[in-house]
């Protein structure tokens, strides 16, 4: 009996990050033309939806110094979107936004780790 093994390598990650941060940039301006309640929901959506798509650039162009982006800004911006989930209440917008900084966050730290042995 032969067993296989999956093999995940680092440049796929690198892609599945670069694809997920895009899409969270395109969710980030999405929510501009949605929820247009506050000041601050405007500023971060344009904020984090341009941070977030150059980092999708670089992820996807696999430049090391995206990885530390990677960790550091999605981490912020579930950060910032547990406090407004606390403040305003439920949002779909923030609930997926948190999603995908879950995803990017560990495959983010796994590149960085990665990178340096």
């Amino acid at each position: 009996m032969q067993v296989a093994i999956l093999s995940i390598s680092r440049r796929d990650i690198e892609i599945s990050a670069a694809v997920v941060m895009g899409t969270a940039a395109y969710v980030h301006y999405l929510q501009l033309f949605i929820l247009k309640d506050t000041l601050p929901t405007l500023i971060a959506g344009i904020i984090f939806g341009t941070i977030y798509l150059f980092i999708a650039a670089g992820l996807s162009k696999g430049f090391k110094i995206f990885y530390l982006l990677g960790i550091i800004f999605p981490f912020l911006g579930a950060s910032l979107a547990v406090v407004r989930l606390h403040v305003y209440g439920f949002e779909v917008f923030s609930v997926i936004n948190i999603g995908f900084d879950v995803f990017v966050v560990p495959a983010c730290i796994y590149l960085l780790l990665k990178s340096r042995r």
